[in-house]
């Protein structure tokens, strides 16, 4: 082989040694960035983390973690600026309801923990009640850091099962009582601030803001096995009732700040994973003047990963300074802390369904909501979240019949033109004593015929795939629904526990498979797989031998793709599949009657 050291070539190896050094340049200074944002992700949040956040997480650093716990990744911070020496001590009050335990703290007038104590929302291991907030992250209700609200005396009554009053009397003079309502039937808590000023002189706050507690990944608050996750922060504009999020996850704290800052009023903030959600709401007329957000990272036990990274994040509603005078100034604010049934969102008000985040596209969210809706209401006819996911995709599967109908006959068609087709190209085949003009020529005439064939045969050549195209966003939104809905965590079906988990029958294998980790027999998952394979075989296509067989191949692909998929997920799957099967046997046997009454049917002279 003869080498031709050229121009050209020397212009390209010239090329990559630069490529090399440049390179070898980046990668350090990369590396050093990357850990370096790694160290501050660790190490800056803790400043603004609550009462007692650094000491919870140093101690937290040396025990072992809960199922469904995690320890926080930090390092030495300040105590923060709002820990008060002159209280030590706090006082702690339990408000209950039949579907959650809210614990509220005296000294940070917070809450300080909230427990769901209903069946489905335990965690699935210990079956005890899954803790949505932790020490060591924010609070909900809890006042931003400011030198007249340093309290001096703190004073809890109990005024019942549903109901408490916090007061706190500050150094400045301020004195503030916090009445903290549960409601019966609900996870919602109403919180009212009645300042008042005990002092000569009025007193000013520089900027009175209550925090919200955000939230963790479901997989690191209840030790559930997501299949997906979607993690948000929301505010909502009070004038426009546009909701505006983003993603706490978000590596950039710049980009961070800019996405949770609202500098117009807001009529709520939220922090919401998968499966929860936590919110604060101010007073209708009262809106916050801004909003702002604010994050802690955090590691799982154990882990010393970068990868495993999450952040907890926190977002604030801010009133702006205040000074108060001799009259009291009054705020009403309210907070939800629970599962994003859909329900009960609704309930909140319009502009909090945004906070569903049911679609991973946000375009398909407005398809996505009416099915969690329509599963919810089918479960309520039948009683049976698994028989509702059956019927929701027979639903939706026979609204697009005569769609699917007309795709299959298009490809029935199409199939059956194949040895016409074939013949055409067999006579304007390209040979090597072509010239460039034949070959445009008999491309040129090759088109021309085909389109005639098809106009004759009355055959779309796009008639199989335009229908199917039109159903994808459908599928899209019905699989997200399936995915995202709460309500479906918990709930068993035939053999399936957990419809919210793979349907695992008898014990998981003691080693990891590759691709699959952890398993054991997942029987809708293979039934769907088999039911794919009837499927390809019965579809009629116009692709030559090779390309079916690798087309084949696609179901044994979804198999180790979708093997760890949750059963209610795989119900919808399997359910489908059949649905096709059975649709296309019906279009095959609609074909040949039709076939056999034309060539029964008498010729015309």
């Amino acid at each position: 082989m003869n080498f031709k050291f050229d121009k050209d070539t020397v212009i390209i190896i010239a090329i990559g040694c630069l490529l090399m050094a440049a390179w070898a340049i980046y990668l350090p200074k990369y590396q050093a960035k990357r850990a370096e944002e790694y160290q501050r992700m660790l190490q800056a949040t803790q400043q603004n983390a609550a009462p007692g956040a650094t000491e919870a997480a140093q101690s937290a650093a040396g025990t072992a973690a809960e199922p469904g716990q995690t320890q926080p990744a930090v390092a030495e911070s300040p105590v923060p600026a709002n820990t008060v020496p002159q209280l030590k001590e706090t006082r702690t009050v339990v408000l209950k309801n039949d579907l959650c335990e809210v614990t509220i703290d005296g000294l940070t007038g917070s809450l300080h923990s909230v427990k769901l104590t209903g069946d489905r929302y335990k965690l699935k291991d210990s079956g005890e009640a899954i803790e949505l907030f932790r020490d060591g992250a924010y609070r909900t209700f809890e006042l931003k850091p400011d030198p007249a609200l340093v309290p001096v005396s703190l004073e809890v009554k109990e005024l019942g099962p549903l109901s408490a009053e916090v007061l706190r009397t500050f150094a400045g003079g301020l004195k503030l009582t916090q009445t903290f309502t549960l409601a019966e039937d609900d996870y919602t808590v109403l919180c009212k601030y009645v300042l008042a000023n005990t002092a000569s002189a009025p007193v000013s706050v520089k900027d009175f803001a209550v925090r919200l507690a955000g939230l963790p990944p479901v997989k690191d608050l209840t030790g559930d096995k997501i299949y997906s996750e979607r993690m948000n922060v929301d505010f909502c504009k009070a004038d426009s009732g546009v909701c505006d999020s983003a993603d706490p996850q978000m590596k950039s704290q710049d980009k961070f700040d800019v996405k949770t800052t609202c500098t117009a009023p807001v009529s709520w903030v939220g922090s919401t994973n998968k499966y929860f959600a936590s919110l604060l709401f101010a007073a209708d007329g009262k809106p916050f003047v801004s909003s702002s957000g604010e994050r802690i990272w955090q590691l799982p036990a154990g882990s010393t990963n970068e990868k495993d990274l999450f952040a907890i994040p926190s977002m604030t509603g801010s009133f702006g300074a205040l000074t108060v005078g001799s009259t009291p100034v009054e705020f009403q604010l309210k907070t939800y802390c629970g599962p994003k049934e859909m329900a009960r969102i609704r309930s909140l008000g319009r502009s909090v369904m945004g906070v569903m985040h049911i679609s991973y596209y946000s375009w398909f969210e407005f398809i996505a909501r009416p099915m969690v809706m329509l599963l919810n209401w089918l479960k309520g006819l039948c009683g049976s979240y698994g028989v509702a996911i059956i019927l929701l995709t027979i639903i939706v599967r026979a609204l697009f019949w005569p769609i699917t109908q007309k795709a299959n006959s298009s490809m029935r068609r199409m199939s059956k033109l194949q040895p016409k087709i074939k013949a055409l190209q067999e006579q304007y085949k390209e040979t090597p004593m072509d010239t460039p003009d034949d070959v445009q020529r008999k491309k040129a005439e090759l088109n021309q015929k085909m389109m005639e064939l098809y106009r004759v045969e009355k055959v779309n050549p796009v008639g199989g795939c335009l229908p199917v195209i039109l159903q994808i966003p459908v599928f899209i939104a019905l699989y997200s629904a399936l995915d995202s809905a709460v309500e479906l965590r918990n709930v068993p079906f035939l053999w399936c526990t957990d419809l919210s988990r793979p349907d695992l029958v008898g014990p998981q294998l003691p080693f990891a498979l590759p691709f699959l980790g952890q398993v054991g027999l997942h029987p809708l998952v293979i039934a769907m797989t088999l039911l794919m394979v009837l499927q390809q075989k019965m579809t009629p296509s116009s692709m030559d031998s090779t390309q079916q067989k690798m087309m084949m191949l696609m179901p044994v692909i979804m198999l180790f793709m979708f093997y760890n998929l949750p059963s209610g997920l795989t119900l919808y799957w399997t359910v489908s599949q059949i649905f096709s099967i059975l649709q296309m046997k019906y279009g095959q046997i609609a074909a040949k009657r039709d076939e056999s009454g034309q060539a029964a049917r008498p010729q015309k002279a």
